[in-house]
């Protein structure tokens, strides 16, 4: 592609090709005093026509640093939307989405209510329910099993949580929409566990120590036998399997997470999806690796999820996930395996220079 394969794209659209930006290739970012110095610092370096995020100028001074930060690593030849807003309808009907890029790859919404202080309360509450009882001189929770979980994700959401008791001032809605991030592939990883018990099975029947330890406590690994027994058993038998590997320290780790890592996930995010639609032509979009027909495959192929799953839990929903959570984890500087660049470069993933 031009430019290094820069977010170059041909798009089948009016028979024009998309050229890359050409903004200058660094800029300052000094956060604005006023509403009015923040959509000029929109429209001055990224020609954002409509950047309309109402009285809310924490947020309008995240959105331009975040897009600063990319403007900065793609060295000005990153596209930019034409539009950066809260949508209140949108949002009325879906109220548990934090943000969308259109279709047309021009506009970024947010949700309004989402990036509210409440936001806070909400994930304490949710907290609440996973570490029940609090130890502030011991500095511990007491551990509530859940069967399934991903033990992983849960610690970085102990930690959320300890900051959110013993400094609670210094806990912003920014630090919860991190949490949100977590807690969201936390439930997957619960949600997977109670689809593919035997997941777990064939994972601890490959490792010689754990696999000694569960026998020797009367559990039998033959995946054949488990699927032989009835509901109920099943139901028994996952809980001795689960409450024996807690007993014994044996972490869960199914998959991971390079969610909640920036304080601009949820715009390097959407950033990746405007970028990728960029990158990719109507072909690819409707008929090609990124269609309905090609997004079933993705589904369908054991060896595409697990590699998704390096990533995140979400990155395992569909191919256009996959690369919009990959973009976020590169943008925030997190190296990624190899399988995984390779499936990103596959699915046309936005290029960022020394990725």
């Amino acid at each position: 592609m031009a430019f290094g394969g820069i977010v170059t794209a041909a798009i089948l659209s009016k028979g024009k090709t998309l050229q890359p930006a050409n903004f200058a290739e660094h800029i300052d970012f000094k956060p604005a005093q006023t509403m009015e110095e923040a959509v000029e610092f929109a429209k001055k370096n990224f020609g954002i026509q409509n950047f309309n995020l109402e009285n809310d100028l924490e947020i309008a001074n995240w959105v331009n640093q975040g897009l600063v930060n990319i403007n900065n690593r793609f060295k000005g030849k990153a596209n930019m939307p034409k539009n950066v807003i809260f949508d209140e309808k949108y949002f009325t009907e879906s109220p548990d989405a934090a943000a969308y890029c259109s279709g047309n790859g021009e506009t970024i919404a947010f949700n309004k209510n989402y990036f509210s202080d409440k936001l806070i309360a909400d994930i304490k509450k949710n907290l609440k329910l996973i570490f029940p009882e609090y130890n502030p001189e011991k500095h511990e929770f007491k551990n509530l099993v859940v069967h399934g979980e991903d033990t992983t994700i849960k610690d970085k959401l102990a930690e959320h949580y300890f900051r959110m008791l013993e400094e609670p001032n210094e806990y912003t809605r920014f630090d919860a929409m991190n949490a949100h991030f977590l807690l969201d592939d936390y439930v997957a990883s619960i949600k997977f566990s109670e689809k593919n018990p035997t997941h777990w099975i064939k994972k601890c029947a490959e490792n010689e120590k754990v696999k000694k330890l569960l026998e020797n406590n009367g559990i039998d690994l033959s995946v054949e036998k488990f699927n032989k027994l009835s509901k109920d058993e099943q139901e028994e038998f996952m809980k001795k399997f689960h409450s024996l590997l807690i007993k014994n320290n044996v972490q869960l780790v199914g998959h991971a997470s390079h969610r909640g890592n920036s304080k601009f996930d949820i715009l390097y995010h959407e950033m990746g999806h405007l970028l990728h639609k960029m990158n990719t032509s109507l072909k690819e979009r409707f008929w090609g690796r990124l269609s309905g027909k090609a997004e079933k495959a993705f589904l369908a192929d054991s060896d595409k999820l697990k590699t998704a799953g390096k990533i995140s839990w979400y990155a395992q929903t569909n191919p256009k996930e996959f690369v919009a959570e990959c973009f976020n984890a590169l943008c925030a500087g997190r190296k990624l395996p190899d399988d995984v660049m390779k499936l990103y470069e596959y699915y046309k993933g936005p290029v960022l220079p020394n990725m």
